[in-house]
Parts: structure tokens; sequence; C-alpha cells
């Protein structure tokens, strides 16, 4: 697999997927959501005015080549005023005032510091809020979009034509692969794909496109949808020339999660389907609702096949 590869996403979702990467030794660019309103991110928005941090933290863990500074990044505040702040964010927070309120060089110098083994960078810099339709009613922020049960969902940006991050223009317009996911389908992949110049730089991409699904629904926000619906979902928000690739969990459910997707999917845009057993597991040999990123690397590398 190439080393010009972006990953598109946020959240636990997105640093799985990098986390694979780093085990092919690949050195991509991640292009990550920041509509996050809720915990530590949504605090340091309120109080400072900056775009969601936390997802770009995760990010830069998970590509970091000192992992003591990782683990200190990822350390979360017990009590006080700190109380549930992530280390990471406050670094992040700290780097954002040192550039004058670049977020892109305040997060490209802790990537320095981090050691990390590939880019991170913001899919805006526009202070966005997430808005979505639930089966007729509005819905405002990603957390409250993440926990209000539906089926029938619009989702969008306000404002609704923010500004694409020029780094994550050239990242897609340059990558030989492009990977969205795994995460959740509506408050962290999808609103990558409204900004309308990361949609634009998709349909200019000669890049290869791959979703990365997740093994099962999530309560709330995609409960009782199978890979089907998911597929049907984001080929909505992608280019209508765009052909992908669906890389699929076929193996054991998961245990105390959402029901598993499965690996049917009929969709014109789905040009192919690479299904296999990507779970984690505890020692006991317990499945848990995450990928392992061992196993999903070994699919991914499929994709230059």
């Amino acid at each position: 697999m190439t080393d010009r590869i972006v990953a598109i996403g946020g959240g636990h979702g997105l640093a799985r997927t990098l986390e694979a990467l780093v085990h092919l030794a690949r050195r991509p660019t991640a292009i990550v959501t920041v509509a996050d309103d809720g915990g530590s991110s949504g605090r340091l928005r309120q109080q400072h005015g900056i775009v969601a941090l936390g997802d770009m933290r995760m990010a830069l863990e998970s590509l970091a080549g000192d992992r003591d500074l990782a683990d200190l990044f990822e350390h979360r505040f017990a009590d006080g005023e700190l109380r549930g702040h992530a280390v990471g964010n406050l670094a992040l927070l700290a780097l954002v005032e040192r550039h004058d309120g670049d977020v892109v060089a305040a997060v490209a110098a802790a990537a320095r510091l981090l050691g990390c083994q590939g880019a991170v960078v913001p899919c805006t810099t526009d202070d966005v809020t997430l808005v979505a339709e639930v089966d007729g009613a509005p819905v405002e922020g990603q957390v409250a979009i993440q926990t209000t049960p539906g089926r029938h969902r619009a989702v969008w940006l306000e404002p609704r034509d923010p500004a694409a991050c020029p780094a994550a223009v050239a990242a897609i317009e340059a990558a030989d692969v492009v990977l969205l996911g795994p995460g959740s389908l509506y408050t962290s992949i999808v609103p990558n794909l409204l900004v309308p110049g990361i949609r634009a730089a998709l349909e200019r991409s000669q890049a290869r496109l791959a979703y990365v699904a997740n093994l099962t629904g999530q309560l709330g926000e995609t409960g009782g949808m199978d890979l089907q619906d998911h597929v049907d979902v984001l080929c909505a928000h992608l280019p209508t020339a765009a052909s992908l690739t669906v890389v699929a969990h076929r193996g054991p459910a998961p245990r105390g999660s959402g029901a598993p997707l499965g690996v049917a999917v009929d969709h014109p845009q789905v040009a192919a389907v690479i299904a296999d057993d990507l779970a984690a597991r505890r020692e006991d040999g317990t499945v848990v609702a995450a990928h392992d990123p061992a196993q999903l690397a070994k699919a991914l590398h499929q994709l230059e096949a």
C-alpha cells in the first residue's frame, strides 16, 4: 500500500484505522471532524471559541512514535476544575495560543513533539455546529444527535459552507487511497463530507476509495441499520461517480453491543467487498465492539492488490 493514503473520520474508529496503518508502516494523513460538542472538547469550545480538539488528539496519539508522551496526552484529570480534561487537549489548546490561533500549525507542532508517523489535519478550521432532523424533529449538536433514537435522518453543518482546510484538500488530491471510517456514521464520518471543499476534492481525486464499516450498529445513532443502510447513507454524501470498496466484519458478534451489520451490500457505487474477522478480543477471548488493528491491517493491505 502506498504512503499517499488519507483516512477520514473521527473518534475511536479513525484511531483504529490509523493504528492499522502504523502496523503496515505507512505514514497517512488523517482528516478529522471538528464538530464534537461534548466532554472536554465541548468545554474548551465554549470557553475558548476553538474547534473541537479531542478527535485530533486521538489521531495524534494513534500515530505517535513516542508512546510515553502519547500515554500522557491521553491522561484525564480526575478531580477539580480540570476534571474530565485530557492532557493532550490542554496541550493542543496551549499550542493553538502559541501559534496565534492557527489550529493547523498547532496540530503539526504536536505531531512533531509526539514523533507522529503521519499527519493530522482538521476538515475545516471554521466553527461549525452539526445539526440533524431525526424522524422530522430538529436536533442540534453532535452529542444530542448521537443519543437521539430515530431511523430517518438528515444532517448538515451550520454554517452550511465552511471552508475546507487547504492541507486536507491537498492530501486528498494527492492520495492513492482514501479510507472512510470506521466510526459513528452521522457524527464522525459524514460531517467531513458535508464540507463542500472536501467533497469537491474527492470528486477530483483519482484515489481508490474504501469504507471501513463498523462491526455493529450504534444504539441511538444507527440502531437497526445494517451494512446496506450504512452504505446507502454514505454514498448519498459522496460524489456520484465514486467507486467504493467496503471493508466489513465477518465473524462472531461482539457482546453487549448493537446488532452486527453483516456483509451483504448491493449498491451501484460498490465495486468490491472485503470481508474478514476484524473484531478485537480480550485475553479471555471475549469479542469486543472494536476493530483489531492487526486484523484490520491485513484487510487494508488487500486494497493494493
